[in-house]
């Protein structure tokens, strides 16, 4: 049900893991589908809206732990340059805003790429040839503060950054485990995946809730 004969990537996994975000090439637009897991079956992709996709290039997402936030990758008209990140906030009426450009404090004129918000739902990771980089693409995030306001990103720093190409940076539900592509010197060629520990870290309290919910009417009936 995911794959077909054309390109299929696989760009981004909801906190709970119930949604799969696929990048398509569709013939040179670039456009993201999602996917939503039924029991052990993922469901046909169905592809987002003209709130999302454009005709230009998305080519990543990245869901808040709320599911009330998208983050995606685009090379749209209107942006600072190159790739940037835009944001889109689900409505009242379960469909998506219009994208927003998450500004100057994020964006650059240079590329900026694979966006991973953690669970806090206010740190946003992200790849940027642009800021102050080591080379290439580097790792940085930024904290939200509010609604609208990002801190000035802060480079991540080596070993996981290098002079070569770090992108697609995403974390554990604690925090303290990195995964990520680079290219180096010990790889077997081009991106390889690689994992981090992160020790300037402290892992973050997480709890796991599982059980079942029954719903009754006023006379104690269930309802179905």
């Amino acid at each position: 049900s995911i794959n077909t004969s054309d390109h299929d990537a696989a760009i981004g996994l909801s906190h709970d893991g119930q949604l799969l975000f696929l990048y398509r090439d569709d013939d040179g637009d670039g456009n993201i589908y999602q996917s939503e897991l039924m029991g052990d079956i993922w469901t046909v992709p169905e592809k987002f809206g003209n709130n999302i996709n454009s005709p230009s290039m998305e080519s990543h997402a990245t869901l808040s732990s709320d599911g009330q936030t998208l983050y995606i990758v685009s090379d749209r008209k209107g942006g600072f340059g190159g790739r940037d990140i835009y944001r889109c906030k689900k409505l009242p009426d379960g469909e998506w805003s219009q994208a927003q450009n998450l500004g100057p404090a994020i964006n650059t004129k240079y590329d900026e790429d694979g966006p991973f918000i953690q669970a806090d739902n206010r740190t946003l990771y992200f790849s940027s040839k642009g800021h102050k980089t080591m080379g290439g693409f580097d790792v940085f995030y930024s904290e939200l503060s509010g609604e609208d306001t990002w801190s000035r990103p802060a480079n991540i720093g080596y070993p996981v950054n290098t002079v070569a190409d770090d992108i697609y940076f995403v974390l554990s539900a604690d925090g303290k485990r990195a995964y990520f592509s680079s290219i180096r010197d010990d790889g077997m060629g081009d991106l390889d995946n690689y994992r981090a520990t992160l020790l300037f870290k402290e892992a973050t309290p997480l709890t796991v809730l599982k059980g079942s919910m029954s719903v009754s009417d006023q006379d104690g009936n269930p309802i179905n």
